[in-house]
C-alpha cells in the first residue's frame, strides 16, 4: 500500500512540475500559424480574386462571348459551350467562396474586433466583389446561411439572386461609411496590392461597383436604374490612375493568371475571328496589344495558325483588371443615352471611354486615329456604346453580363454548339451537388436566365 500512494505522490508531483516546465506554446508550428492579422489576409484575397476572374472564368466567359477561341481539349469543348459541373468546381469551391469569401469575412471579423473600419471597408468591398461574381455567373447562392464551416454548418440555405444584389449594394454602402471613418486602429498600407492602402481610391471603386451593379439591373429596374448608376458615377473614378487593377509579378508562382494558363496549356486559345474582324475593319491599334497576329479562329472550327493572346494580356506581370475608368465611362454613355438619347454628354462619356482605353494600353499616340474613329454627333446607338465597350474590356467578363443585358455584340451560335443558344448562365458545380443537394437548385440548364436577365 505504501508503495501505491508512493507512486501516485509522485506522479501527482511530476504531473504538476511538467506543468509548469513544458510551454504549450512549443506543440505551435510557426510555419503552419492557426491565426493571422489583417494584413495578412488583404493581398492573399486580392491575388485570389484576379486569378479566378482574369484566369478560367475569362476563358469560358471570353470564349462564348467571342473574344477568344478554344483550340483544343477542354478549350475547345468550351468554346461550343460543353462545359460541365466539374469545369466550374474549382472556381465555386477552391477561389470564390474558400478562400475568397471566407478569408473576407475573418478580415470583416478582425476589423469589427478591432476598431478598424477602415480595414472594413476595403473588405466590404472585396466581398461584394465577389458576390457580384458567384450570383451573375449563377444566379442564386449561399451566402447569408454560407461561410460557418468553424461552426460545422456545412450545408447552406441557398439567397436568391436579389436578396445578394442587396446584400452587394449594403456592402457597398457600408463601405463607404466605414473607409469616411474619421479614426481606425489598423489601416492597409504597402500590403494591399490594388491601391496600397489609399482610402479615397478604393472609395472611389465603391461608387464604381455600385454603378456596375446598378446597370445590371436595367431590365428590373428600366430608368431608376440608370438615375442610380449616374448618381454613383458622379463619385467614381476620373482617370485610368483610379483603375481596379491587380498587377502580377516575374516569378512564376506570382504570374499573371493567363501567363500560367499559356505556359502549361499552350495552344489551347487564340483569337476569336469576331473580335479579330472588328480591330481589323478600323487597323485599331488596341490589337498588337491583345493578340500577337492578325488572324483569328471561328468559334467551333479551329484555326491553329490563328494569333494568340499578346503581351499585354499574356506576359508574366501583366494586370488583370477587375474595373476600369473606360468600364465607368462607358457606363455613363449608356445610362445618359437610355435616359436620353439626344443628351451630348452620353456621346461624351462615350469617346472619353474610348481615349481611355487607348491611352490605358499605351496606343493613343498622337490622337490621330482616336479623332478619325470616335462616334460624332447623331451617330451614337446603345449598340456602339456596348460595341465600343467589349473592345475596351479584353478578357473581362462584365463583357458576358453586357451582351446577356443587352444583346449586343450580335453573336452567331458556334459551329458545332451543344446547345441552342449561347449559355446565359454556369451549371452549379459538383460540390454543391454532393455535399449541399437539399439547398442547391435543380432542372436548370446553361441557356436559362438570371433573376435580372429578363426576357424581351
Amino acid at each position: 500500500m505504501k508503495k501505491i500512494i508512493f507512486v501516485f505522490l509522485a506522479t501527482i508531483l511530476l504531473s504538476g512540475a511538467c506543468k509548469k516546465w513544458i510551454d504549450p506554446a512549443m506543440n505551435n508550428d510557426p510555419n503552419n500559424p492557426t491565426d493571422v492579422g489583417l494584413a495578412q489576409l488583404l493581398a492573399p484575397v486580392e491575388v485570389n480574386l484576379g486569378y479566378v476572374v482574369g484566369g478560367e472564368l475569362a476563358r469560358f466567359n471570353c470564349a462564348w462571348m467571342q473574344q477568344l477561341a478554344g483550340l483544343q481539349s477542354q478549350a475547345q469543348d468550351w468554346d461550343v459551350y460543353n462545359i460541365t459541373e466539374s469545369d466550374v468546381n474549382d472556381d465555386w469551391s477552391w477561389y470564390l467562396y474558400a478562400p475568397g469569401m471566407i478569408n473576407c469575412k475573418i478580415m470583416l471579423e478582425k476589423a469589427a474586433s478591432g476598431d478598424s473600419p477602415h480595414y472594413a471597408g476595403v473588405a466590404k468591398i472585396l466581398m461584394a466583389y465577389h458576390l457580384g461574381v458567384v450570383t451573375d455567373s449563377w444566379g442564386d447562392a449561399p451566402y447569408s446561411d454560407a461561410l460557418k464551416g468553424n461552426d460545422n454548418h456545412f450545408e447552406s440555405k441557398y439567397d436568391t439572386q436579389q436578396e445578394i444584389y442587396n446584400t452587394i449594394f449594403t456592402l457597398l454602402n457600408g463601405a463607404i461609411t466605414d473607409l469616411q471613418s474619421a479614426t481606425s486602429v489598423f489601416d492597409p498600407g504597402p500590403e494591399d496590392i490594388i491601391y496600397g492602402g489609399d482610402l479615397d481610391k478604393w472609395q472611389k471603386t465603391a461608387y464604381a461597383l455600385k454603378a456596375r451593379y446598378s446597370l445590371h439591373l436595367a431590365k428590373k429596374n428600366g430608368p431608376a436604374a440608370y438615375s442610380d448608376a449616374l448618381a454613383a458615377v458622379t463619385n467614381a473614378y476620373t482617370s485610368n490612375d483610379d483603375d481596379f487593377k491587380v498587377i502580377y509579378g516575374t516569378a512564376y508562382n506570382n504570374s499573371n493568371p493567363m501567363y500560367q494558363s499559356e505556359q502549361e496549356r499552350p495552344g489551347y486559345y487564340s483569337a476569336n475571328t469576331t473580335m479579330m474582324n472588328m480591330l481589323n475593319s478600323t487597323t485599331d491599334p488596341r490589337r498588337d496589344v491583345y493578340f500577337t497576329g492578325s488572324s483569328g479562329s471561328a468559334s467551333g472550327v479551329p484555326n491553329t495558325s490563328a494569333a494568340t493572346i499578346g503581351p499585354g494580356y499574356a506576359s508574366t506581370d501583366s494586370p488583370v483588371y477587375l474595373m476600369s475608368y473606360a468600364e465607368v465611362k462607358f457606363i455613363e454613355a449608356e445610362a445618359r443615352f437610355k435616359l436620353n438619347a439626344s443628351d451630348p454628354l452620353a456621346l461624351a462619356a462615350c469617346n472619353e471611354g474610348l481615349k481611355a482605353s487607348l491611352q490605358r494600353e499605351g496606343v493613343y499616340g498622337d490622337g490621330t486615329w482616336f479623332n478619325a474613329h470616335k462616334l460624332t454627333a447623331g451617330s451614337l446607338t446603345l449598340e456602339k456604346i456596348i460595341i465600343q465597350k467589349y473592345l475596351s474590356s479584353f478578357l473581362q467578363i462584365e463583357i458576358w453580363t453586357d451582351w446577356r443585358r443587352t444583346g449586343f455584340p450580335t453573336l452567331a451560335l458556334a459551329t458545332g454548339a451543344m446547345t441552342t443558344q449561347i449559355p446565359r448562365r454556369l451549371p452549379y458545380p459538383q460540390d454543391e451537388r454532393l455535399y449541399n443537394s437539399d439547398n442547391m437548385p435543380t432542372g436548370l440548364i446553361l441557356t436559362d436566365r438570371v433573376w435580372w436577365d429578363v426576357a424581351k
